[in-house]
């Protein structure tokens, strides 16, 4: 199994990188990237967590992303 890497911004916003193979980096593609790309609609991030088959964000307004 290859692994992915998340980094959570000041701005709120989530970067990922690595293997892509099942979708792992949110951008939309099955492409993996040594640069981080932007994870698609996730905006007022405050915290994340990720395993080795799941990622989960945690905004602002209390919600949860997975």
């Amino acid at each position: 199994m290859a692994g992915y890497n998340l980094a959570l911004l000041f701005d709120g916003t989530v970067r990922a990188w690595g293997y892509n193979g099942d979708g792992e980096l949110g951008d939309g593609t099955y492409d993996s990237s040594n640069v981080p790309v932007q994870v698609s609609g996730l905006t007022d991030v405050i915290a994340i967590a990720a395993g080795a088959y799941h990622s989960l964000a945690l905004l602002s307004d209390g919600t949860i992303r997975a």
